[in-house]
């Protein structure tokens, strides 16, 4: 790897009490953001508010003790310019409101002001400046790990808790679904949303939360599977691992997830086709046939897959007569008409202030403005959108193309970051795979309106980067011999 994609070090070693400090932080983010409704409960965004507002005050500790060896600048500036420039931008816009709220009796309403046409604006300053904290604190204390992990062993460590957290969950969530309990947390609490799942108000965010998990899963899986430090494979702790693996991913079409089921399917089958021709290398290699090994495997997955749809065979089913009406309407036009009408709305809405758009947590509020969808029933009644369902448009709508840009950019100097082309371990690669995915999936979806899904994200993002950063300059011995 050249020097100027070498793993960062600082000249002096952070201290250990700051090291942990940021991991205990974490891991109370995680745990309190998935348990807690998907961090979508009103108590768990005060507390990810908070909690997240101590994860700036140590991303800013751990940044002013944080001293690069190898002469370059220092990462809080180098890779985070564009974060920098997206808040002040979004500051900015907090200060030129775009509407402004009208009480009128015991009713609120919004009436559209006329801000400074050259200035980004807000349409609710109150909503944006919380948004904006929000996204501040998940980011910046996931960059934290970037800047504290040391050796690719506390990568692993923070990526078998997360997976252990997702495990749990996954169980909690299918004894749930199996009782057949109506609402949340066994039926204590209200959903919103009848498509709840574990502790997930909607039925797609666990989808996308698992799709990441499930990668952090096959990510460590073939980690151990790498090491070879046993018999064979049917005495390693990864025949236990993928079984573990296949029940975390059960839960997606147990969900009712259509998309997500898909786009965890083409995962797992990446992941099948890449370890069956690990295992036909190794046995060529070792002159030995690969006939009978492939022929299990293979017989394994297919009992896998089985019994996936016998676990989620009712979910299966009603998603399935749901699809087959869909389908029928279809071929009349109106589902696709009604999508396809949503984005094109969004995007007169983007157009109509395409630098800045029209602030964080804008949509819900400046969108019935653009909507020309109509019940047919009566055509007086307006549907109400509180998302897009495509992230990417709504971002363009919310934050324009320079907000939206930025985000991309800071995306891209993050991975470019990093040497990736002699990289050794697939661990990072089916990490990155995953975000791409749930990327993909934002086109579609809302997967990132979700704080534990973009918490996840952010994490397993960083920890992919900093684990190839390290891969090719291993810090410990340990880490030269396992990678």
């Amino acid at each position: 790897m050249s020097e100027s994609h070498s793993a960062d070090r600082p000249s002096t070693a952070l201290s250990p009490f700051l090291t942990k400090a940021v991991l205990v932080h974490f891991a109370a983010l995680l745990l309190v953001s998935t348990w807690a409704f998907g961090g979508q409960a009103p108590i768990a965004r005060v507390f990810i508010a908070w909690w997240g507002g101590l994860g700036i005050g140590l991303f800013l500790w751990t940044a002013w003790n944080y001293r690069p060896s190898d002469g370059r600048m220092h990462p809080a500036i180098r890779l985070l310019w564009p974060l920098w420039l997206y808040d002040l931008l979004l500051v900015v816009s907090c200060f030129n409101p775009g509407f402004r709220e009208v009480v009128q009796g015991s009713e609120t309403s919004l009436v559209m002001t006329t801000p400074l046409s050259w200035l980004p604006s807000a349409a609710l300053p109150r909503l944006a400046a919380k948004e904006l904290w929000q996204f501040n604190a998940l980011l910046l204390s996931c960059f934290s790990l970037l800047m504290v992990l040391r050796r690719r062993g506390q990568i692993r460590a923070l990526l078998f808790l997360m997976a252990g957290n997702a495990v749990v969950l996954a169980v909690f969530g299918t004894f749930q679904k199996l009782i057949g309990a109506k609402s949340l947390w066994f039926g204590l609490v209200a959903s919103p949303n009848p498509r709840f799942f574990a502790t997930f108000i909607y039925h797609n965010h666990w989808g996308a939360f698992i799709l990441l998990n499930t990668a952090v899963c096959l990510a460590l899986l073939f980690h151990f599977h790498r090491r070879g430090e046993h018999r064979d494979l049917w005495h390693s702790p990864v025949l236990l691992g993928a079984v573990v693996t296949l029940l975390l991913a059960a839960t997606v079409p147990l969900s009712a997830s259509r998309s997500c089921t898909l786009l965890t399917a083409l995962l797992l089958g990446i992941a099948l086709v890449h370890f069956l021709l690990l295992v036909i290398r190794d046995r060529r290699a070792a002159g030995r046939s690969s006939l009978t090994s492939v022929t299990g495997i293979i017989v394994v997955a297919t009992v896998a897959v089985a019994a996936i749809a016998f676990l989620g065979r009712g979910s299966i089913q009603e998603r399935a007569r749901q699809t087959s009406t869909q389908l029928a309407q279809i071929n009349e036009g109106d589902v696709i008409t009604s999508r396809l009408t949503l984005y094109h709305d969004t995007w007169r809405m983007a157009a109509a202030k395409p630098w800045f758009g029209w602030g964080l947590e804008s949509y819900a509020h400046v969108f019935r403005i653009f909507n020309t969808q109509r019940a047919a029933e009566t055509w007086v009644w307006i549907p109400f959108y509180a998302e897009a369902h495509n992230d990417w448009l709504q971002s363009l709508a919310e934050v324009g193309f320079v907000g939206t840009g930025l985000l991309v950019i800071l995306g891209l100097l993050i991975l470019g970051s990093v040497g990736w082309r002699g990289l050794r371990s697939p661990l990072p690669r089916y990490l990155l795979g995953a975000c791409g995915l749930l990327l993909l999936y934002g086109w579609v979806e809302f997967p990132f309106a979700n704080p534990a899904v973009l918490l996840s994200f952010f994490a397993v993002f960083f920890c992919a980067v900093r684990y190839a950063a390290l891969d090719g300059h291993a810090s410990t011995p340990d880490d030269a011999s396992h990678g």
